[in-house]
């Protein structure tokens, strides 16, 4: 018999609520069934034969595209050229939403579906009414992809992590060299496309060892950052969150190698969100600042996915971090408040998006 390479598996002391299903053969049934109003697109196949797949809220508006990729607008100094947007231009802003691009965490897949769900029936994924943000959430355009990386996602032996050890999530998201030992974080990095020395294959990766947070991005090794980077290139997101999941409570990440102007914006939104959270007593952790990337001495950051989805064409990319609800961290969470949160962070996006310049 084979052994299994992902060892022995923990019980977790928080049972798993029955709505709380982001298994990939879940989200595809959840897809196929439930979503109407939408429209579901397959955007790619990963390496391991399956599909990535993205729905879309709200109508388009081709007419405020223009002439010139984003690069080259910006080269023109007309970013016009590029797409006519910012507050108040579209009828409606577009919110391009990624989630799953590590398959151990689970979380943004969830906030993802409970947007679709409460789209397609006004109620969360839980089945709790949410008139207010349903009718929030219809001013946008939404562009929603509940697992970027369905080869990590099915590897993943857990549903949820509420209730296990931050380590056993280091275990199987990041995975295990031959003799069984941790790559842990960031040391998963060091070797990419993760081969060699593997035994448990991380979740961080999809069939052919890439974590799409760090692809090449010059020349893509994974079909999917080709077809995600198309995606953001053609809608020119006014707003991007990529939802990933980590040990402490809910923050937005700094994004690095983007202008000044638009890490101002980011730490803006991250300080309305923190106070929206805390208005439902959820606590928030630290605020993405504004610095310099990279001064001389020090290591320069990476230029991450989300980084470089401002230079495919997203006006305000942001990574959001959820909590995972590990039982050994200072703030414990559980999976509804895990759902809350997501449900809070769009909500605060969703009026930022409908602002002017002047109600901010």
């Amino acid at each position: 018999m084979k052994e299994n390479p992902v060892g022995n598996l923990l019980t977790g002391s928080v049972p798993i609520p029955s709505w709380w299903q982001p298994g990939v053969e879940a989200v595809g049934a959840y897809l196929d069934k439930e979503v109407r109003a939408g429209q579901v697109e397959v955007l790619c196949e990963s390496p391991g034969g399956r599909v990535v797949r993205s729905v879309t809220y709200g109508d388009a508006e081709p007419e405020l595209r223009g002439t010139a990729n984003w690069n080259s607008a910006l080269g023109a100094r007309e970013p016009d050229a590029y797409y006519r947007r910012g507050p108040g231009v579209r009828k409606r802003p577009v919110l391009m939403i990624q989630a799953g691009a590590h398959g151990a965490e689970p979380e943004g897949t969830i906030g993802a579906l409970s947007i679709i769900n409460i789209l397609e029936t006004g109620k969360d994924i839980a089945g709790n009414p949410q008139p207010k943000l349903r009718e929030k959430l219809q001013r946008l355009r939404l562009i929603i992809t509940p697992i970027a990386n369905p080869d990590g996602r099915a590897r993943c032996p857990y549903d949820g992590f509420v209730g296990l050890p931050e380590e056993e999530m280091h275990r199987v998201g990041q995975g295990t060299r031959a003799d069984g030992s941790l790559y842990g974080w960031p040391g998963c990095k060091v070797v990419h496309p993760m081969k060699g020395d593997v035994g448990f294959l991380g979740c961080y990766f999809d069939d052919n060892g890439v974590n799409l947070a760090h692809d090449n991005w010059v020349n893509p090794m994974s079909r999917t950052t080709t077809a995600i980077m198309k995606l953001v290139c053609d809608e020119g997101p006014d707003m991007l969150l990529n939802l990933h999941g980590f040990q402490a409570p809910p923050a937005i990440l700094r994004t690095t190698y983007v202008p000044v102007a638009v890490a101002e914006d980011i730490l803006a939104f991250a300080q309305q969100y923190a106070k929206d959270l805390n208005a439902q007593d959820i606590p928030y952790s630290w605020l993405p600042q504004v610095t310099e990337d990279g001064p001389r001495g020090q290591c320069p950051p990476a230029m991450g996915q989300t980084s470089m989805f401002y230079h495919a064409g997203a006006a305000m990319p942001m990574t959001h971090e959820s909590p995972q609800g590990f039982d050994d961290t200072d703030v414990a969470f559980d999976y509804d408040t895990i759902l809350s949160l997501h449900h809070v962070l769009f909500e605060t996006a969703a009026d930022w998006l409908c602002d002017t310049e002047e109600q901010r």
